[in-house]
C-alpha cells in the first residue's frame, strides 16, 4: 500500500472497493486493504483480462488463487472474492468512463470535488 494521500475524487464505488480519479488523471483502485493505480489505457485492458477469468471463477465455485498478468505489470494474485470483486469495480468503472466519454464529446466537464 501507498502512503501517499493522493488528490482524488470518486469515479465509482461498491460496498468492496473505490476507483478515484488521481491530480494526473489516473484511476486508483482500493479493494480492500490493497492498492492500485493504473493508466486508462490499463484499466481498460485489465477489464478485458478480468472478463474472462471472473466468468471461470463464477462457475468454478471455489476458493482458490487466481493470477492476473497485465503487460508490463507485476502479475496480481487474487482470491475469488477479489475476483469477482475487482470484475464488479472494472464494470462500474467502464460505464463511467464511457460516460465521461460522451459528456466530453458534448463539452461537459466531469463533476469536481468543492476543494478543486
Amino acid at each position: 500500500m501507498s502512503s501517499t494521500t493522493l488528490d482524488t475524487s470518486t469515479l465509482f464505488a461498491t460496498e468492496h472497493g473505490a476507483v478515484d480519479w488521481t491530480a494526473d488523471e489516473r484511476l486508483a483502485f482500493t479493494l480492500g486493504d490493497r492498492e492500485w493505480v493504473f493508466e486508462r489505457r490499463e484499466v481498460r485492458a485489465l477489464h478485458e483480462v478480468l472478463q474472462p477469468l471472473a466468468a471461470q471463477v463464477y462457475r468454478c465455485n471455489c476458493d482458490c488463487r487466481w493470477q492476473v498478468r497485465l503487460e508490463g505489470r507485476e502479475t496480481i494474485i487474487l482470491s475469488t472474492d477479489e475476483v469477482l470483486r475487482l470484475h464488479s469495480l472494472l464494470d462500474g468503472v467502464g460505464a463511467m468512463l464511457e460516460l465521461y466519454s460522451l459528456l466530453d464529446d458534448v463539452s461537459v466537464g466531469r463533476p469536481t470535488t468543492p476543494d478543486r
